[in-house]
């Protein structure tokens, strides 16, 4: 049977990839193990956080399903970060797990022109440098113009309670073993990482009354354009280790795999098992423990991700304030899995050894829901784009989170578990949740990605914010208003003495006025929608810096331009560490840009190179 695009894998990267690719009117294929299990969210119940949150808004720019599920999902909505400043403002809901996988599978199910298929896939198919197809462990095949591989921790998986293990995607769920072979033997190299997930409780013997609260933000922002609000239906409770918990796991350390004799594979720095924890954070007392509701009956305890045996995880638990009698309803776990290198692949997500063959999420050595779904509905496009014959299209660091991500990804590759960080990004300050809509809608809107209700609700916010601009502009604030709204008015923003009235937009760069305090006393300009203001009141305030970062994004624009030529010989280069040639021979990087990204390149190296590329160039030219 013959489709544009099959893609492999129900998860988050699977499941944005094949919309995305059924939206653009390419007949697509979704295989994987069990219908039932798409969209099932395997580790925390929750999505967004620190540029996660960044990468979900962007996702719903593109005109992506995992922002609205998110918001539709919702059983708490907050906002962190906001005391850190714009670009690290970040939003984060809790959810309905069991929800959000009935809605995935729902919404997958009523997409035209997607098809969805329950089977393994065994090898890939191609000829000729080309990718054609899947053949399934079955023995029937299913053509297509391009393949997408996700997967998550499926491929070749292995469950491990303590040092006790199971072959298994998740829990209870079998493995896709069969795939790795067809793999390496289409060129690409293969390794293993290692995730760990938190044990869940029982919420009823948990001793919440002697814990803090920690209600939902009634201020928070949704995900995706088309929701609402905030649904802000439970609390989390916080509490933290104690130094009986320490003792705990470093007395029963040898019980988890990730420290045993034989070790799994890397795991993810940035989430780090309980036992990470005091190995590697020996001068903290303790580490906060955040309990987040998972359904009616049961508790996640988030930052006590564990690989410690089942009993240990029961002892370290029990030691907790508030978890003294708290009952494990089901241990933590350790699991490894395959995951394929990704600088074997273009910034598209194509690999650079088999055309039309492209792969998404954990199979590239990411964590995290929102790190597969932008890497999925990403990869979806340009596997459409490409059976359908058309050119592709790369997204910038300076343009998105994705765009950082892909480029860090294809350039650098991974010897741990990728995930997304603010600091990952130079321009962060432009690369806002707030204004992922102004930034990405359009090119979604001009590649056909985006529906009609995004595109009307695109429009709207603009037109807003040029209302807030003009309302600013011609209203002015008194020093008796400024006595009203409850802030000092002597000094402008630079300290100097000020005499009379101000412009309102003058006003607002002061670091303590917000466009809140101001929507009080003009009554036009609380008629804008928050989004809108809140976007408006960041380019305000910081219309320097963001001045400053086009001007670098200029630069960086200028490095881009300049190709490195795919036969240019780094071992022949004059003035060049051997660390540096290494560096790049390995990389390949194709432009100066992404030279100047790679690891090992210094600034003095990338300037040898700029010299000698010139002159290559110029060498070529002249023959």
């Amino acid at each position: 049977m013959l489709f544009d695009v099959i893609v492999v894998g129900g998860g988050h990267a699977g499941l944005e990839a094949a919309m995305a690719s059924a939206r653009l009117g390419n007949a697509t294929l979704l295989i994987t193990l069990k219908l039932e299990t798409i969209g099932v969210l395997s580790c925390n119940p929750a999505f967004g956080g620190p540029a996660k949150g960044g990468l979900l808004r962007e996702v719903d720019a593109l005109g992506g399903y995992a922002s609205v599920g998110a918001d539709q999902a919702a059983t708490q909505c907050r906002i962190l970060g906001e005391s850190k400043g714009p670009a690290a403002r970040a939003t984060r809901n809790l959810v309905d797990r069991a929800r959000y996988s009935f809605l995935a599978k729902e919404r997958a199910a009523r997409q035209p022109n997607l098809s969805l298929l329950a089977g393994e896939v065994a090898a890939v198919l191609a000829s000729g440098g080309r990718a054609e197809g899947v053949r399934l462990s079955d023995g029937r095949e299913f053509k297509a113009g391009a393949v997408v591989l996700t997967g998550g921790t499926f491929w070749n998986g292995r469950v491990y309670h303590g040092l006790n293990s199971e072959p298994g995607g998740r829990v209870g769920e079998d493995p896709a073993t069969l795939l790795r072979p067809s793999l390496e033997a289409l060129g690409h190299r293969v390794g293993r990482l290692s995730t760990s997930t938190a044990p869940r409780l029982v919420a009823s013997t948990i001793n919440y009354a002697s814990l803090p609260e920690q209600p939902g933000d009634p201020q928070a922002r949704p995900f995706s354009a088309l929701s609402a609000g905030p649904r802000n239906l439970v609390s989390c409770h916080v509490t933290a280790t104690s130094e009986k918990t320490r003792e705990i796991v470093l007395a029963h350390l040898k019980t988890s795999i990730i420290y045993a004799d034989n070790p799994v594979s890397a795991g993810p720095r940035y989430c780090p098992s309980l036992e990470d924890k005091y190995v590697n954070y020996p001068h903290r007392a303790s580490h906060l423990i955040f309990l987040e509701p998972d359904g009616p009956e049961l508790c996640y305890p988030s930052g006590l991700p564990t690989g410690l045996a089942p009993e240990a995880q029961t002892l370290a638990i029990n030691s907790v304030k508030g978890l003294e009698r708290a009952r494990v309803a089901r241990p933590g776990y350790a699991i490894e899995y395959d995951f394929a290198d990704p600088t074997y692949l273009l910034p598209t997500l194509e690999s650079k050894l088999v055309r039309g063959l492209f792969m998404a999420g954990q199979i590239n050595g990411t964590s995290g829901y929102e790190e597969a779904a932008a890497q999925g509905l990403w990869a979806g496009f340009s596997a459409a784009r490409r059976a359908g014959g058309l050119e592709p299209m790369t997204l910038g660091r300076d343009e998105s989170l994705i765009g950082v991500m892909l480029d860090d990804l294809t350039l650098l590759g991974v010897s741990e578990p990728y995930r997304m960080l603010s600091s990952r990004a130079e321009y962060r300050l432009q690369l806002r949740e707030d204004n992922a809509d102004l930034r990405l809608s359009p090119l979604a809107d001009k590649v056909g990605l985006l529906d009609a209700k995004r595109r009307e609700l695109l429009k709207a916010k603009r037109e807003a914010i040029a209302r807030g601009e003009e309302i600013l502009k011609a209203s002015k604030v008194t020093p008796e208003l400024a006595q009203k709204i409850g802030r000092a008015f002597s000094l402008d923003e630079r300290g100097a003495k000020v005499n009379g009235s101000v412009a309102a937009r003058d006003y607002l760069k002061r670091p303590q006025i917000k466009a809140r305090h101001l929507a009080r006393f003009f009554p036009d300009l609380a008629e804008i929608a928050p989004d809108a203001l809140l976007t408006l009141e960041t380019e305000i305030k910081f219309a320097g810096y963001l001045a400053h970062q086009r001007d670098e994004i200029a630069k960086a624009r200028r490095r881009e331009s300049v190709a490195i030529p795919a036969d240019f010989d780094y071992a022949s280069l004059v003035g060049l560490s051997r660390e540096a040639k290494d560096a790049l021979a390995r990389a390949q990087p194709a432009t100066l840009g992404q030279a100047g990204r790679t690891r090992g390149v210094t600034p003095a190296a990338l300037s040898v190179l700029a010299v000698s590329v010139k002159k290559f160039k110029s060498l070529q030219n002249l023959d």
